[in-house]
């Protein structure tokens, strides 16, 4: 009996009502309605995407309708694990609350090795969908640059980088965390942790860089086209570089909030998990880009006035090329790993 009071004194912050119930409810019900905005949005890309395609861009829009569906299908898987995820530990908790038998939580926190798979193949899952995000987003931050090696081939070495740090940080993951009562994987539980955070600080670096590179680009290339004498909008550009920036910061904002909600104090957290939106808005953001370049009819104005400036997915005679599509990385943060620590440490 006395052990049981033990461990109900030991869980009795951790087991909150706020983190059993509300958190998971509310974490739950943010993310779907972010996955259903996502939903109807991809709907209506992939329909603008088809009506309005044009010779010149029959190449890219392949490669585009191809990454914006692979992006779409692991948003899915990501959403679907994550609700069994959710759904497994909320009635673990429940469970250890109701009866006051914490054996079966003292093993999903420290040792569980279902827990351990359906984790990390979530997280494994955002790895991939970063990779997708960075194929994107390089491929059209080469093709604005004129395809210029000097700026295609730093990006494709950071992303192989940055991609398989994330990996490393996964498998280090799932080795730590498939038995934190041992000390030696505790330690590399601790590793990956460390690994997860360094891996989305340089994420959101990389991804601003990216964001400002295209808008002073496309700024740079309507400097090129006043010069000879060809009369474009200033509202028109402006509008263009404030799409890349608003849709571009997207990502950052989720990320940098995923990356403070994971390392504050439980007692202070949000009400909900960030996570789900930072993973979604990877999809959300090149997207959204895509829908409202689609939408927009100006650019293609561009094209009858200037012969070798193109404001498509082209390259063009003259070697430049401009582009509104953008993709946006995504890394591993969640709430979980905080979790298992603060229960094994409760445990303890």
């Amino acid at each position: 009996m006395s052990s049981a009071t033990s461990a109900a004194e030991a869980y009795a912050d951790f087991l909150s009502v706020r983190r059993v119930i509300l958190d998971s409810i509310s974490s739950v019900a943010v993310m779907y309605f972010a996955y259903g905005f996502y939903v109807l949005l991809f709907g209506t890309c992939i329909r603008i995407m088809h009506n309005r395609q044009s010779e010149d861009d029959r190449p890219n829009y392949s490669l585009y309708l191809s990454l914006t569906i692979i992006l779409f299908v692991l948003s899915t898987l990501f959403v679907a694990g994550y609700t069994i995820d959710q759904g497994t530990r909320s009635v673990i908790y429940f469970t250890a609350i109701k009866t006051g038998d914490y054996d079966r939580l003292d093993k999903y926190l420290s040792n569980d090795l279902g827990k351990t798979l359906v984790f990390t193949i979530h997280q494994l899952i955002t790895v991939f969908m970063n990779l997708t995000a960075d194929t994107m987003l390089i491929h059209r931050c080469y093709v604005i640059w004129g395809s210029r090696k000097r700026v295609g081939l730093p990006l494709a070495v950071a992303s192989t980088a940055l991609n398989a740090l994330g990996l490393t940080g996964c498998i280090i993951n799932a080795i730590g965390t498939s038995n934190t009562t041992l000390e030696w994987k505790w330690a590399l539980y601790l590793v990956a942790r460390r690994i997860s955070f360094v891996y989305g600080i340089v994420n959101v670096i990389v991804n601003s860089m990216i964001t400002l590179l295209t808008a002073g680009r496309i700024w740079w290339i309507h400097r090129q086209v006043r010069a000879r004498g060809v009369h474009s909008s200033d509202k028109l550009i402006n509008s263009i570089s404030r799409i890349i920036l608003e849709s571009g910061i997207i990502y950052p904002i989720f990320v940098i909030g995923a990356t403070i909600a994971v390392n504050v104090p439980p007692s202070e957290r949000f009400r909900f998990d960030f996570y789900p939106l930072a993973a979604l808005s990877a999809g959300i953001a090149p997207t959204l880009i895509l829908v409202r370049a689609k939408l927009g009819k100006n650019v293609e104005t561009f094209q009858p006035m200037v012969s070798d400036l193109h404001f498509t997915s082209r390259t063009t005679r003259g070697g430049e090329s401009t582009s509104r599509h953008q993709a946006y990385s995504l890394q591993p943060f969640s709430t979980v790993p905080s979790e298992i620590e603060e229960g094994v440490v409760a445990g303890k």
